[in-house]
Order: C-alpha cells, then structure tokens, then sequence
C-alpha cells in the first residue's frame, strides 16, 4: 500500500509486489481446471481490488490466465452448462424408469448402462471445473 495505510491505492513497488503474488497464485493452480472467483484469487494473493482498475499488467495477467484455462469464453460456460442440465435431468428421467415395479429386464439393463455412461460424463465435467 501506500505511504498512508488508511489509502487502499497502492506505490509503485506495492503494484510490482502485488503483480509477483497475483502470478505466483496464478501459476500454482491447475491449468485443466476453470479458475477460482475474482475475490478469491485476490484474496489468496493478499491484492487489493484497487490494483485491477489502476493497473493494465494486472488485469492482462488475469486475462492471460483466463483465457489459457478451461471454461474461458462464455460459449464455452454455456455449452457446458446446457450439458449439465440436460445429464442432470436424465439422471432423473432414469430414476424415475427405475421405481417402476413392471420394468422389463432389458429395458432395466439399458437404463442402468445409460446412468452409468451420464454420471461418467458428469464426472468428467467436475473435474474441469
């Protein structure tokens, strides 16, 4: 921070210190998984708000991280999201076919396959995000 403690706006060298824990946090973290929230990147980084509006190094540093990562555009969010919703109700479809008393054997042994395949599948998304 500054020379007053009390001034959130931080000096030259507290931006340059701020940029060096802002990357170190940046680098530790997985590069196949979608990043943390703005305010806990921050917060990890021990950076003020401040520095991201006052300083372009920073917010090309996160755009850099942003964009490397998995889940980095809004298309991306989406299709993943609509996936999700769509596994996720027929995981319920499934569990609805399964309370059936009459259910025929084979049909039973193609729902239990097809529920193994979509929890597979969620799986897979979890771990990119």
């Amino acid at each position: 921070m500054s020379q007053d403690r009390n001034d959130p706006v931080p000096g030259p060298h507290e931006a340059d210190d701020a940029l060096v824990r802002l990357e170190d946090v940046l680098l530790a973290l997985p590069y196949d998984r979608a990043l943390p929230d703005l305010d806990e990147l921050l917060r990890r980084a021990d950076v003020h708000h401040d520095v991201l509006r006052r300083d372009e190094r920073a917010r090309k540093l996160l755009h850099e991280a942003i964009v490397a990562r998995p889940l980095a555009t809004l298309d991306v969010v989406q299709r993943v999201r609509t996936e999700v919703e769509l596994l996720t109700l027929e995981v319920e479809v499934l569990t609805d076919r399964f309370a059936r008393p009459e259910l025929d054997p084979a049909v039973l042994h193609h729902a239990t396959e097809r529920l193994r395949e979509v929890r597979r599948r969620l799986d897979e998304l979890r771990t990119e995000l």
